[in-house]
């Protein structure tokens, strides 16, 4: 199996990342068309990436997601490769996570770097509109 070179190109926000999509890997079918879309996402989404991300190994040191352009391209590589239905169901796993629990303090620290990374909007989404959803 060969490692296909073709990367994916998006932004997030106003920043642009280039990623290899996993669909790509190992797979000598021809490239022969780009498809491209764009997505509505809040900053609770984008947390719940990154909860995917840190639990599935990755570290929010500065050799993975500290590192401000790795985290753009493992925002848009995890929306592609994990869905947005598992972007979903991390958020309602995020909502049963409750203070001084087991996961709260990388929780506390998964929000600062989305913070840094994105911002903060001067009226949270409400949290409690997801659960009843």
């Amino acid at each position: 199996m060969r490692f296909n070179k073709d990367q994916a190109q998006g932004m997030v926000g106003e920043n642009h990342a280039k990623f290899f999509p996993t669909h790509r890997e190992g797979n000598d079918t021809p490239v022969v068309m780009q498809v491209s879309m764009s997505l509505p996402v809040s900053l609770e989404d984008i947390e719940a990436v990154l909860w995917i991300a840190v639990n599935g190994g990755m570290t929010l040191d500065e050799r993975e997601l500290g590192d401000d352009a790795f985290a753009h391209e493992m925002v848009l590589e995890t929306f592609l490769h994990e869905g947005s239905n598992r972007v979903y169901e991390a958020r309602l796993d995020i909502e049963e996570i409750k203070p001084g629990g087991g996961d709260w303090a990388l929780l506390m620290m998964v929000r600062k770097r989305v913070r840094e990374l994105y911002g903060r909007p001067s009226v949270p989404t409400p949290r409690r509109e997801l659960a009843g959803a």
